[in-house]
């Protein structure tokens, strides 16, 4: 399936919601993805783009290109989910590798974001297709699928709120 859309926002939502999640939960996954990347697939955290001296075009080139070797363990965040954890990173390389694709292809992450979900997080995605409000997708996504270290009521209204 091809992305179709203006951008990257509008790409996300036709892919999510092609993939039967109902509007409040596209949102409230897109509002969760929004704060981890602002929607950019080629997205390195901020903090390592210092600690490694590399741009998130520098980064994502030279993954491609199999310059830098250590990006399943260097505990940077990495694209539209800011991928983190080893395992998932290491899948996500794979994956990628797997596609003849860049690390950080839109549609290739999107593909492997929804492998995630639906192996892994069944629940969430149930969740997500079923939502009845932003901020209840949002909540999920948060505390199940992304699990950042600022849980907080602030850090819940702040992701709904971008997914509104």
């Amino acid at each position: 399936m091809s992305l179709i859309g203006k951008n990257n926002e509008e790409k996300i939502w036709n892919f999510l919601t092609g993939k039967g999640l109902n509007s409040y939960g596209a949102a409230g996954l897109m509002g969760n993805l929004f704060a981890e990347s602002g929607l950019n697939p080629h997205n390195l955290q901020n903090t390592y783009e210092k600690k490694l001296g590399m741009s998130d075009t520098d980064y994502t080139a030279q993954i491609d290109a199999g310059i830098y070797q250590d990006f399943v363990h260097d505990s940077a965040g990495y694209g539209l989910a800011q991928w983190t954890f080893w395992s998932r990173k290491q899948n996500l390389l794979a994956f990628a590798l797997s596609r003849g694709k860049s690390i950080g292809d839109l549609e290739m992450q999107l593909d492997f974001l929804w492998k995630e979900l639906t192996e892994s997080y069944t629940s969430l995605v149930s969740i997500l297709k079923t939502a009845t409000s932003v901020r209840a997708a949002s909540d999920a996504v948060l505390v199940q699928f992304e699990r950042p270290a600022d849980q907080s009521e602030t850090a819940k209204a702040r992701r709904a709120s971008y997914g509104q």
